[in-house]
């Protein structure tokens, strides 16, 4: 079995057993507050749209500023936990919460540090929208994901 299969079956098993786990939210996240975000519908930017389609798909890179890797998805999970990898990269759990102040910004912290925020734009069945700002080198990025739907295998990558 090659290394990008087994490597995507290692992720794959991590997410199962983080969504089926009840280990506590890591000390950076504010508890309950991705649940909390999902159950009271608040808003991503016009007050209509509901957080709860952040978590309930998985979303392939599909627009970057640069070429993303082949088949980057990030997988956020109601308990504040994100998954990102791609077909060629090592996959990162990082962890995620929602801005109080600002129920349309995503906080992101990697390596117990902030990482990322990102403002949604955009959050539907089907397409997610950010404008990510990175905390480390100050640098902004529009990204557009698709919701995966069905059954997604990594391209065979040329030799």
């Amino acid at each position: 079995m090659s290394l990008r299969l087994q490597s995507l079956g290692l992720a794959c098993c991590l997410l199962v057993d983080c969504a089926c786990s009840r280990v506590p939210a890591a000390k950076s996240l504010q508890p309950g507050a991705a649940k909390e975000a999902a159950s009271s519908g608040l808003s991503a930017n016009s007050g209509t749209q509901n957080l709860s389609a952040l978590f309930s798909h998985i979303w392939r890179l599909t627009n970057a500023p640069s070429q993303p890797p082949a088949g980057s998805i990030y997988i956020f999970l109601s308990n504040g936990t994100l998954l990102e990898t791609s077909c060629v990269e090592t996959y990162r759990i990082a962890t995620w919460n929602v801005d109080s102040a600002a129920p349309s910004e995503l906080r992101v912290t990697e390596d117990h540090q902030l990482a990322f925020t990102a403002n949604i734009a955009e959050l539907n069945d089907r397409t997610l929208r950010l404008h990510q700002q990175l905390i480390r080198s100050k640098e902004t990025r529009d990204l557009t994901f698709d919701a995966i739907e069905g059954e997604f295998v990594c391209p065979d990558l040329p030799k």
